[in-house]
């Protein structure tokens, strides 16, 4: 069975590959060649090791999981979930959802929210493909969780945060759990505290859990030195938030805050829309009947229930007492 696993792992990618690399080292002539050759098949072998690849990437995972017998001691205002893929087209469910990285962020959102009565707010990115509408309609459809408000204007998590805080403010949440994988939760704390935020990390999808005195999950001895094409996967998310963290480092220091450069949605507390089109329109997906991204702070006295949907790089932001919720 090991000879077995052996050879299969050889012949799928990337051993393959490696294999095919190897063999044009010894077929090719001339210094230059076998060098470039050489260093290909060293970066691919590297990257696609379990045994390399899986303790980069948990060296990353700074922050503890929250305890989940204590969350009732958690003294925080809101619940932020970051945004990440997107199943786009999906043809049995008609339109886009969550897949990978926003499925598992959004089912821990939810799964916290329901535990704390904390308001989850989304940031989900741009454009019609983003993950953040497919995010707030499975809170709703599926986790059945409400959701105080979606930003749809970031690109990466530099513009999450960017583009996130004034809507908090504005609602004057100042103390979030901060939800996204355990690897990209150091990036994701240094850029919401930035802006001035207090964050309370909330990592969700370790992949070191490992306890004192036992073997990492991923271990599995002798394979874990042959190449297999999840090791890649982690391989580039660690080498992605390494990269990320010293280009976020470096902006923060020398680069002028995005927040000077970029103009800021303007909130507005009537039902007047930022945008000239039909709410309906300008949103990439058909409206469900019941009604959308409504949120409730219930969980502090007199806070207002509230609706904010950001439309064509605006926002529609609805506001009612909740003596007046019939």
């Amino acid at each position: 069975m090991e000879i077995y696993t052996i050879i299969k792992q050889l012949l799928l990618p990337p051993g393959s590959i490696l294999l095919l690399l190897a063999l044009a080292f010894v077929l090719v002539r001339g210094t230059l060649g076998r060098m470039l050759l050489f260093v290909s098949w060293s970066l691919l072998l590297l990257m696609s090791l379990p045994g390399l690849t899986f303790p980069l990437i948990g060296a990353l995972e700074r922050y503890p999981a929250l305890d989940p017998d204590r969350l009732a001691e958690i003294d925080a205002d809101a619940i932020v979930v970051l945004g990440a893929t997107v199943y786009a087209n999906a043809p049995e469910y008609g339109t886009h959802t969550v897949d990978g990285n926003s499925l598992k962020r959004t089912r821990y959102a939810a799964w916290l929210s329901r535990r704390t009565g904390l308001p989850v707010y989304v940031s989900g990115g741009a454009g019609e493909r983003a993950a953040g509408p497919a995010m707030v309609r499975v809170l709703i459809d599926e986790y059945g969780v409400a959701v105080a408000g979606l930003e749809s204007n970031s690109r990466n998590t530099w513009e999450n945060a960017e583009f996130t805080m004034p809507l908090l403010q504005a609602d004057g949440m100042r103390r979030i759990l901060l939800v996204t994988q355990a690897w990209h939760m150091p990036r994701a704390v240094a850029a919401f505290e930035r802006l001035g935020a207090e964050v309370l990390p909330a990592p969700t999808y370790f992949v070191q859990r490992r306890s004192s005195g036992t073997k990492p999950p991923w271990s599995k001895g002798y394979t874990d030195w042959l190449p297999q094409a999840s090791a890649c996967e982690l391989g580039f998310y660690a080498l992605h938030e390494l990269i990320g963290q010293i280009y976020y480092d470096l902006r923060a220091r020398f680069l002028k805050p995005e927040s000077e450069a970029v103009p800021q949605p303007e909130f507005q507390t009537s039902f007047r829309p930022a945008s000239p089109l039909p709410i309906e329109r300008a949103l990439p997906y058909q409206l469900p009947p019941k009604p959308w991204y409504i949120g409730s702070s219930g969980h502090r006295p007199g806070r207002f229930l509230h609706m904010s949907i950001c439309v064509n790089h605006g926002w529609w932001k609805f506001a009612t007492r909740p003596e007046q919720i019939g």
